[in-house]
Order: structure tokens, then sequence, then C-alpha cells
């Protein structure tokens, strides 16, 4: 009976080690899901403040098409264009749009002369 015991706790540590490299395996995948997120989120919340500053400035400024392509702290970088598009006696519209990777956000608004 002894030997019978002994065989089933080597099937037994066998299957529990193939589990737990499971669980792992799908723990690994979530965490790298987690950050793809994180640095997505991270990303539009600074392509949302670049643009608003833009939107800002052209309010307030001289109003004119163009386009730079600053870079964030951690090195990514963004392609920034901006339009202004002339009313002609009603509010001109504004328009910022940023591109990074696969991804873009557009911001647009009107304005008084």
């Amino acid at each position: 009976m002894s030997g019978t015991r002994a065989g089933s706790s080597v099937v037994e540590a066998v299957v529990a080690t193939l589990l737990a490299g499971i669980a792992v395996a799908a723990l690994a995948a979530t965490a790298g899901m987690t950050v793809n997120g994180l640095r997505l989120a991270r990303d539009s919340g600074t392509a949302l403040a670049l643009a608003a500053e833009r939107l800002e400035a052209l309010r307030g400024g001289p109003r004119a098409n163009g386009s730079d392509g600053p870079v964030a702290a951690d090195g990514t970088r963004f392609v920034r264009i901006w339009s202004v598009t002339d009313g002609r006696g009603a509010p001109s519209r504004l328009s910022v749009q940023l591109a990074w990777g696969r991804h873009s956000l557009t911001l647009a608004t009107d304005a008084l002369p």
C-alpha cells in the first residue's frame, strides 16, 4: 500500500506544479495588460494637456495654422497640428490634433474674433 501512496504523491506534486505555473502565467499576462493601460492613460493625459495648452495660446495670441513635435519627459514623441478656420464675422474654429504611436486625440473649440 505504501507504494501506491508514494506514486500518488508524485502525481499530485506534478499537477500542483502545473496549476501553479498556469496561475503565474495568467498573472504575468494581466500585469502586462495593466502596464499598457497605465501607459496609455499617462500618454492620453499628456496629449490632453498639450492640446489644451495650444488651444489657450490660439485663443489669446496670434491665430495661425502650425505644427510641432513635443516630447514628453518619458521620451514619448507627439505630433501636434493646429488649425484655425476664420469665421468671417462669426466665431473662428480652433482645432488641435495630437498623435503618438497608433493613438490620436483632437480638441476643438470656437473663439470670438
